[in-house]
């Protein structure tokens, strides 16, 4: 027998389950953004452990991202395409979008978000023995504020979902 479309309730506890799984996921990161922050509290990382951090904070906000994929194609209509994307999809994360859902994040948090989008795609475009302590230490720094704000609206929008999905 086949099935149609699930109903918004299933459609809506899965992307909240997927979702929390997600930012468990994160989370596991961000304790590692930690850890190299205290690790060169004093120190500065060989090159080789500068790739790590590097690739730390590429997860964190690659980690971001693969949420709003998620939440994209269920509620608001597809992820886009074209260049900028990856920019664009930031910003829908802001949107209400009267009817379907509130917004996903603040303004605020796809500001702070924005610093770690733009290091991603640095990060993908040199080569890693270009990456430097001076530049990657405060984006490290900045990984607990960053992880604060997603949480929050993070949080708070599961709890819209899972609320959907128990009054269908």
């Amino acid at each position: 027998m086949t099935r149609g479309p699930a109903e918004p309730r299933e459609r809506f506890a899965r992307l909240a389950a997927s979702l929390r799984d997600e930012l468990a996921r994160i989370e596991r990161v961000v304790a590692e953004a930690a850890a190299a922050a205290s690790r060169f509290a004093q120190d500065e990382p060989t090159r080789l452990e500068l790739r790590g951090i590097g690739d730390v904070l590429h997860d964190f906000y690659t980690g971001a991202e693969r949420v709003f994929e998620k939440i994209a194609p269920e509620l608001n209509g597809g992820v886009p395409a074209g260049p900028a994307w990856h920019r664009e999809l930031l910003q829908n994360m802001t949107v209400e979008i009267p009817g379907v859902r509130p917004r996903v994040i603040a303004p605020a948090t796809a500001r702070l978000l924005d610093e770690f989008l733009r290091f991603r795609h640095l990060f993908r475009s040199v080569y890693g023995f270009e990456l430097e302590w001076v530049r990657l230490r405060p984006l490290l720094d900045r990984v607990p504020p960053g992880w604060k704000a997603l949480r929050r609206d993070l949080e708070t929008f599961v709890a819209f979902l899972e609320a959907a999905a128990a009054a269908e």
